[in-house]
């Protein structure tokens, strides 16, 4: 995890950071195309999103 400070100029934990981020969607989206990781439908992914969601208390 990186700590970073937000807006506000608090330290927040992150995951990763935006570029590590980004690099990650794009190495998997390489994948999907090359059929090597399945595609979900839209539906599917704002489901897991919103399951996401209540896990956190968000």
């Amino acid at each position: 995890m990186s700590k970073e400070r937000n807006i506000s100029g608090e330290s927040e934990l992150r995951y990763c950071t935006p570029a590590e981020s980004l690099k990650q969607a794009l190495k998997e989206m390489k994948l999907m195309r090359e059929g090597k990781l399945p595609k979900k439908p839209w539906d599917e992914f704002y489901k897991e999103i919103k399951e996401w969601k209540e896990e956190e208390g968000l």
